[in-house]
Parts: structure tokens; sequence; C-alpha cells
């Protein structure tokens, strides 16, 4: 998730907050060329919710 925002940053991208990892949950976004913000989430189940 971290190299696909750094992607979008280095071809002219924006981001507008820093990473938060919640443990089982984290988060990054970032805003396109178009000023289309993107919001990324991974969500790992907790052991024995597979």
């Amino acid at each position: 998730m971290d190299s696909l925002v750094a992607k979008a940053l280095a071809a002219g991208g924006s981001t507008y907050d820093k990473p938060e990892d919640l443990g089982l949950m984290y988060s990054h976004s970032f805003v396109d060329l178009d000023g289309h913000g993107w919001g990324l989430l991974h969500i790992t189940a907790a052991p024995g919710q597979a």
C-alpha cells in the first residue's frame, strides 16, 4: 500500500494525511492529478476468523 501511494506521489499526486496503523487495520490515502481522493484500507482478519 505504501508503495502505491509512493508511486502516486512520484507521478505528481499529493497526500492529505499520514498513514494510520490501528493494529488489525492500516490505511493511507492520496489525491490524484485530477483532484480525486483515494483512500486505501487493509484489514487483517483476527486469528480464527479467516
